[in-house]
């Protein structure tokens, strides 16, 4: 048994076919079937039940593509970590869900961190979020915990081998234009949101609802501006009397026509950082955590 033994199977179970999981590999498929057999043969059970039309797991294959993935998880970690020491100390790499603050905590980051030469910045879904911790591409992920996803959000960290840390607490705000006619109250109140239409980001898992980045719950037949970028989501809000929900966080140098409210009533949300669990911080994690730390330290409300 060895890695790439394994590194064929998650991509066979993920994929659903032999052809496919080859093409991302970059690997023959008959090389990959060859290994495969020789991998059943070593384990004495079948890994996979083969179809015309695929492959799908066997009880004991479900066990074993368990096991197969924390493997993977951390021995790629451990990988970049030992395997280009010095080439690793140059990049670094973060997921986070869709906010403002994410621009001027970079740069903070990079002016403290002159020696890393190629910094990431992953802002997708939250599935995808928790996905490149989890498999190391990496270091850090940050979404936010509600009374609505903490369960969901939770399971899914223990499932992944994740565990997280609180950052900041706030309230929700809602993002409008200035001059909305909501813009002048000192709270709002759902039912002030109830005739308005509404943007909110895309999940591709909409199934699960603890992926959603909505913060309050839409209303029946609100007209949905369903979009996958900040700057697509604020043009929206700029045009419109439309309405976004977030932790109240603004830009003031990248947007210029939004302003936030708070909501009123109980409606903590956590702001968390996800790391993988029992691993200390690189270097370069802990000062992009404390840039974050700063940042909310002058932009608290």
């Amino acid at each position: 048994m060895n890695i790439k033994q394994l590194r064929y199977v998650v991509a066979i179970a993920n994929s659903g076919t032999f052809r496919e999981a080859s093409e991302q590999l970059f690997v023959s498929q008959p090389a990959m079937s060859i290994a495969i057999k020789d991998l059943e043969r070593e384990l004495d059970f079948q890994i996979f039940e083969r179809t015309n039309t695929g492959t799908s797991l066997t009880i004991e294959g479900e066990r074993f593509y368990e096991h197969a993935q924390s493997v993977l998880r951390n021995f790629e970690s451990f990988e970049s970590r030992y395997s280009k020491p010095k080439e690793s100390d140059r990049t670094f790499s973060i997921a986070s869900q869709h906010y403002d603050f994410l621009a001027p905590v970079a740069v903070d980051f990079a002016k403290k961190n002159p020696e890393i030469k190629n910094f990431r910045i992953f802002e997708s879904t939250t599935y995808s979020i928790l996905q490149e911790v989890a498999q190391g591409h990496s270091e850090l992920g940050i979404v936010y915990l509600n009374k609505h996803n903490r369960s969901g959000i939770i399971r899914m960290l223990d499932k992944l081998e994740l565990e997280y840390e609180e950052l900041f607490l706030s309230q929700t705000h809602i993002y409008i234009r200035k001059g909305h006619p909501l813009a002048n109250k000192e709270t709002i109140h759902e039912k002030d949101l109830k005739p308005l239409d509404r943007v909110r980001f895309t999940q591709e898992n909409e199934q699960f609802l603890y992926y959603s980045e909505d913060l309050v719950e839409t209303f029946e037949n609100t007209f949905i501006y369903n979009a996958t970028d900040r700057a697509t989501l604020n043009g929206i809000l700029e045009r419109t009397d439309a309405y976004a929900t977030g932790l109240g966080f603004i830009d003031d140098e990248s947007v210029n026509h939004i302003t936030v409210v708070p909501m009123a009533g109980d409606n903590g949300n956590s702001l968390i950082l996800v790391k993988h669990r029992g691993h200390l911080l690189s270097n370069a994690a802990a000062s992009y955590k404390r840039s974050l730390e700063v940042y909310f330290e002058h932009n608290h409300f």
